[in-house]
């Protein structure tokens, strides 16, 4: 009987994260674990998602004359990602709403924003009573 080998618990490979040295989920489980590029190498299962959001591009940054333009492309349905925050079609279209409807000394107030910020704006003006 061997008594020197130790059953090891498995080594995760988590996805890397562009934003910070950390694995995308966050989680480190120690010294077995890895951290790669390779898409096809991750076994964290938090992190196989994750991964995919996480190497989208960032489309436009708060104050870029570009981000409304990535706002209506959100709207559409196309998933796009302004400041490292992944849009969904329903915050770009109250986001939108509440741009199209402003005068123009206020549009470029609102687009001069962090993208969190046009969103609080935007809800705190479609749905003021909740």
């Amino acid at each position: 009987m061997n008594t020197t080998s130790r059953h090891r618990p498995p080594a995760y490979t988590h996805a890397k994260s562009v934003r910070h040295p950390r694995p995308v989920c966050g989680l480190d489980n120690g010294p077995l674990t890895r951290v790669t590029e390779d898409p096809h190498l991750v076994t964290c299962p938090d992190c196989q998602e994750l991964a995919d959001i996480d190497a989208l591009p960032d489309d436009a940054t708060a104050g870029d004359p570009h981000v409304i333009e990535v706002l209506r492309e959100a709207m559409r349905g196309a998933t796009r990602k302004i400041d490292g925050v992944v849009v969904d079609p329903t915050t770009a279209a109250a986001i939108l709403t509440v741009y199209d409807a402003a005068k123009p000394a206020t549009r470029a107030k609102l687009a001069a924003l962090p993208l969190h910020r046009m969103a609080q704006v935007a809800w705190r003006v479609l749905r003021p009573h909740v």
